[in-house]
């Protein structure tokens, strides 16, 4: 576990590099992590530039969304980050992203096909319908989502991951952009589509927890 200190180090780390990357809008997406007393989170608040953010404006929060430390607003999807917590024991980290090809990915009900080792280990990623932002049906439909997987993708609105680091969980954030973005070069060349042999895809499946 880590401490209070460490976790919103991380935090503001992981939020810079998924702006830097594009996962993230000016305003849109958050990250939180556990904190020390494994029971509350601190979390990113809301509308505040992304590319900007430091320690001081994370907030400690419990599940209800009351705020226990700091001074801002807490991001309006905090109950889906404490749904996430609730719902998969040992999550020390979650993070929702606004990336623009997963996102366009899930718009367009697409699925990962076995196109490569990362595409066979995201395979069990649900997507959502879409719900309000910021709301408690949002937060019950990721849930039931990440009963099943470690990551989603919510229709018409961006991504859901978890892990039990928070860098664990930006990873698969990464890798399902990635990946989606893996998907649409396919579909732009055209031709004859390679897929990892059926053998294989089930040889690896006992892997997936590698990423």
């Amino acid at each position: 576990m880590l401490t209070d200190a460490e976790a919103k180090d991380q935090i503001i780390q992981i939020t810079n590099e998924l702006f830097s990357m594009g996962l993230m809008t000016a305003t849109g997406g958050n990250v939180s992590a556990l904190a020390s007393d494994g029971e509350t989170i601190w979390i990113t608040p809301t509308q505040m530039y992304k590319g900007g953010l430091t320690e001081a404006d994370l907030v400690r929060i419990q599940a209800d969304g009351t705020v226990l430390e700091g001074i801002r607003q807490p991001s309006v999807e905090y109950q889906m980050h404490a749904a996430a917590y609730r719902v998969r024991p040992g999550t020390t980290g979650a993070v929702h992203t606004h990336a623009p090809i997963a996102t366009a990915f899930g718009i367009c009900n697409q699925a990962f096909p076995p196109i490569n080792t990362d595409a066979v280990f995201l395979r069990d990623t649900v997507t959502v319908p879409w719900y309000m932002p910021g709301s408690k049906e949002l937060a019950d439909a990721v849930a039931g989502a990440l009963e099943k997987s470690r990551g989603a993708i919510l229709q018409n609105h961006g991504l859901m991951t978890v892990d039990k680091t928070l860098r664990k969980a930006a990873v698969r954030a990464m890798l399902l952009e990635e990946t989606a973005k893996i998907c649409l070069y396919v579909k732009q060349f055209g031709g004859t589509v390679s897929y990892v042999p059926d053998e294989w895809v089930e040889r690896l499946a006992p892997l997936a927890d590698f990423i």
